[in-house]
C-alpha cells in the first residue's frame, strides 16, 4: 500500500463507506496510520442508513470520529421516511463531532434546489441545537452559498470542505469564523489559483483533508485515495505557505481538535 503520512498528520474529511465501495480495505489503511502515529480523522456523513456500519470502524482507529448528515446530491426519495428525527438522533451520538456534509451542489442534478435548501436549513438548525460544527459542501454554487452564509451566524463553528478557491467566499467564511479545508486537488499541476488562495487563509483557520476515496493528490492523481496519502497535500501546502512541515502539522492538528472540541487525551 502506498503511504505518505507522518506523525500527527490529521485528515479533516474522508468517507469510509465510499472507500469500501471503491474496493479499498480500511483495515489496512488504519493499521498503516497507527504505525505512522497519524493524527485525528473525521469520517463525514453522506447518507443516514450506513451510520451504524461506520461507527464500527472506531475499534480499528482510536482517533477516528464522525459527522452525521445527508449529502446535497442525495435525492429526496432516498431519504429515510423519518429523516429529520433520524438525523437528530445520530447527531447526538458521542462519537459524532460535526454535522454534515451539507450545502449546495449545482454540478449534478440528482437533487432539486428546493430539497437541497431544505436539507441545508435542517442541518443548520440541528447544528445549532447540538452545538456541533457544520461541514459545508459547495460545488458550482459559490454565490448562492455565500449569500446564505452571510445571512447567518455560526456560534457552533463551521468548515468549508474541499475549498473550491473562490476568494470572496473565503473572505465571507473567515469573517464568520469558519475553517477552510484544502483537499488533494491543491497539489494538481493545473491548480495554481487554488494554491494562490492559500495565501489569504490564516494558519489558525486552515485544515487539510483527503475527501477519500476521491481527489488523490499528485503524484497519485487518478487513483483511489485514502487518508494515508495526505502527506502529499501537507508537503505542497507547507511549501506554498513557506513554513516547516512540522509547524503545519502541529497547527492543523490543533485546528481540527479545536473545531471538533476533541480533548487531547489520546496517546
Amino acid at each position: 500500500m502506498d503511504i505518505n503520512i507522518r506523525e500527527n498528520m490529521s485528515d479533516s474529511h474522508f468517507h469510509i463507506m465510499e472507500m469500501i465501495r471503491k474496493g479499498l480495505e480500511p483495515e489496512s489503511v488504519f493499521e498503516a496510520l497507527k504505525n505512522a502515529g497519524a493524527g485525528y480523522l473525521l469520517d463525514a456523513g453522506v447518507i443516514l442508513d450506513d451510520f451504524e456500519e461506520r461507527l464500527v470502524w472506531k475499534k480499528n482507529y482510536e482517533k477516528l470520529f464522525f459527522a452525521a448528515g445527508i449529502h446535497p446530491n442525495i435525492p429526496a426519495e432516498q431519504w429515510p421516511e423519518n429523516y429529520e428525527t433520524t438525523l437528530e438522533t445520530q447527531i447526538t451520538h458521542p462519537l459524532v463531532k460535526a454535522v454534515g456534509e451539507t450545502g449546495l451542489d449545482f454540478f449534478r442534478e440528482f437533487s432539486s434546489l428546493e430539497d437541497q435548501y431544505r436539507l441545508l436549513n435542517l442541518h443548520y438548525k440541528l447544528a445549532g441545537l447540538s452545538d456541533k460544527p457544520l461541514i459545508f459542501h459547495i460545488r458550482n454554487a459559490e454565490a448562492e452559498m455565500q449569500e446564505w452564509i452571510s445571512a447567518r451566524d455560526f456560534p457552533m463553528g463551521a468548515v468549508l470542505h474541499c475549498f473550491p478557491g473562490d476568494l470572496s467566499l473565503a473572505e465571507t467564511a473567515l469573517e464568520k469564523g469558519f475553517y477552510i479545508s484544502f483537499a488533494g486537488n491543491v497539489t494538481f499541476k493545473n491548480a495554481q489559483p487554488l494554491r494562490d488562495a492559500l495565501q489569504i487563509i490564516p494558519l489558525e483557520r486552515l485544515l487539510i483533508e483527503t475527501d477519500a476515496p476521491y481527489l488523490a493528490p499528485h503524484p497519485k492523481r487518478g487513483r483511489n485515495n485514502h487518508p494515508g496519502l495526505i502527506g502529499y497535500s501537507y508537503e505542497c501546502i507547507a511549501s506554498e505557505k513557506k513554513i516547516s512541515l512540522q509547524q503545519l502539522t502541529e497547527t492543523v492538528d490543533t485546528n481540527l481538535k479545536n473545531l471538533l472540541r476533541i480533548q487531547a487525551s489520546l496517546p
